[in-house]
């Protein structure tokens, strides 16, 4: 295994390993947002190593940045031995001032920021803004270089966000800041095909990023048409509608076409659904064309491989996804779980597992279940990280100890397991439609498939949400960032290497993604 040495310590990371999941094994709380080499908060820097460093690990740094060795720790999978330090501030922060902050509607606000030094940047970049304590993140900027004096980015007020809060009420006019980057590649690209066409879809303030790239062709003098695509849930959301219609009076060869998706706009000038269904409903063909995606997750990984199907080549498809990030004193409400994380499972019934064949039945069901799962574009990316045999089995305990009250499930509740999932409604039936047709296939009676599903449903409160929450521990809410150690007063699995944890048992947990180590894997080499 490779040896990490980081501030006079050394720690293995197991194959296949990023230095970032090492770390965070061994309980080292370094700075990390999106864990998909995007943000750029997990910077590193090497100060010995043996080889080259991987490529997918300085994809989108600066060339000064590459060449003082640091790399993005979340995408670093070390061959050989490493010797890494923290980023040196002066490599990295920018100093700047607040110019300017302009509300464009009730929940989006814009922010002029004047940089100490000249920053060279394209339309589409984003920096990541810090505050005071540390905290960092990442925002898209709008403004262009040839002809806004300002860096601008657009900032969206996050319910019981502590970031989103200090931005809108306590950060003012000619304060001082600091900042990394620009960084990232989701910025125009001149085109080698002259009347190349552009697609660009957004959602949120995914528009400020697109409406910059915009802007950076029409003064290109773009020859071939653009199409912006900007999908909200309602009119409001629409924050730059009035700027978008004048850009497309003024250059014939763009088009605006506004996206409402949760309410009713027959006879408006508004398209009715998803900005990226409106989008490609109209548009089939996407040979040679450019295509740039902007804003919540699952749209722009939805459009991605929406856009490869019409004919888009990979290497002109550039996206930015808005992943969020959960604050450390974030508070959801949700008092009406604490009570039920700590309900008792529900009453055993024995006949349904006689039904199951003690099990054997039960086998066949997750079997073809997860199967399905897996294969499924919807649910697939849930279980990112975990094979199907883990899934299968942490299921059939936790169904085992449901159905006959013997306790042998070492795993987290329902609403701990899925507190990270943003899951819909829609998406939960989608699910338990599946699971009823595993069911069904087994040949069980009409009474049992409905016992099951009523089963399966008392959970629907605790996993449906519009956003992650914390989890709660013993009763506890836990915050969503660094590491807790804890006396385990209930047994559990170990997220590395899956050993048996035990009642009373000290073990090391992050946070924020809920992960449990073992005294064995806290250990450094």
């Amino acid at each position: 295994m490779p040896i990490i040495q980081y501030k006079n310590h050394s720690y293995d990371c197991a194959p296949e390993e990023t230095v970032l999941q090492a770390f965070l094994r061994h309980g080292i709380d370094i700075p990390f947002s999106c864990k998909n080499g995007i943000c750029h908060v997990c910077l590193m820097r090497a100060i010995d190593h043996q080889g080259s460093l991987p490529e997918k690990a300085q994809k989108g740094l600066k060339q000064r940045l590459i060449d003082k060795q640091y790399f993005k720790a979340c995408c670093c999978q070390p061959q050989s031995d490493m010797q890494v330090e923290a980023p040196r501030p002066a490599d990295m922060l920018t100093h700047g001032v607040i110019a300017k902050k302009q509300m464009l509607s009730d929940d989006v606000c814009r922010f002029l920021i004047e940089p100490a030094t000249d920053i060279y940047y394209h339309p589409g970049q984003f920096i990541n803004l810090q505050r005071e304590d540390g905290e960092m993140r990442s925002y898209s900027l709008c403004s262009v270089p040839r002809e806004d004096y300002f860096l601008e980015i657009h900032v969206k007020r996050v319910e019981n966000g502590l970031f989103s809060h200090w931005m809108f009420n306590v950060l003012n006019e000619g304060d001082e800041i600091e900042f990394q980057g620009p960084n990232g590649d989701n910025f125009y690209k001149t085109s080698d095909v002259p009347k190349q066409n552009l697609l660009l879809i957004a959602t949120g303030t995914g528009l400020s990023p697109l409406s910059g790239i915009v802007r950076d062709a029409l003064l290109s003098d773009h020859q071939g048409d653009i199409y912006l695509y900007h999908g909200s849930h309602d009119q409001q959301g629409l924050y730059l509608h009035e700027k978008m219609l004048q850009l497309a009076k003024k250059y014939p060869q763009f088009h605006y076409i506004p996206c409402v998706s949760g309410e009713d706009i027959s006879g408006s000038l508004f398209c009715f659904g998803r900005a990226n269904e409106v989008a490609f409903s109209e548009h089939k063909d996407l040979q040679h064309w450019q295509v740039y995606l902007c804003g919540q997750p699952n749209m722009v990984e939805q459009a991605m491989e929406q856009a490869n199907n019409l004919g888009a080549e990979k290497e002109n498809v550039f996206s930015d996804p808005f992943w969020p990030v959960m604050d450390k004193e974030n508070k959801h409400e949700d008092a009406q779980f604490t009570t039920r994380e700590r309900r008792h499972y529900p009453e055993p019934n024995p006949q349904m597992w006689l039904d199951l064949k003690e099990g054997k039945t039960l086998t066949l069901i997750l079997n073809d279940f997860y199967t399905q799962v897996y294969a499924d574009p919807k649910l697939s990316s849930f279980f990112e990280g975990t094979t199907k045999q883990r899934s299968i089995e942490k299921q059939y305990s936790f169904l085992y100890q449901v159905l006959t009250g013997e306790n042998v499930y070492f795993g987290d509740r329902p609403r701990n397991a899925h507190h990270w999932m943003v899951i819909s409604d829609e998406l939960f039936d989608y699910r338990a439609n599946i699971m009823e047709n595993c069911i069904r296939a087994q040949g069980l009676p009409e009474d049992f498939i409905q016992r099951w599903m009523s089963m399966e449903n008392e959970y629907r409160v605790e996993i449906v949400k519009d956003k992650p929450w914390n989890r709660f521990k013993f009763g506890k809410e836990i915050p969503m960032d660094g590491f807790e150690e804890l006396k385990m007063d209930m047994a559990t699995l170990c997220d590395n290497c899956q050993a048996e944890i035990d009642v009373g048992d000290v073990v090391r947990y992050h946070v924020r993604i809920g992960k449990v180590y073992c005294k064995e894997c806290m250990k450094p080499s």
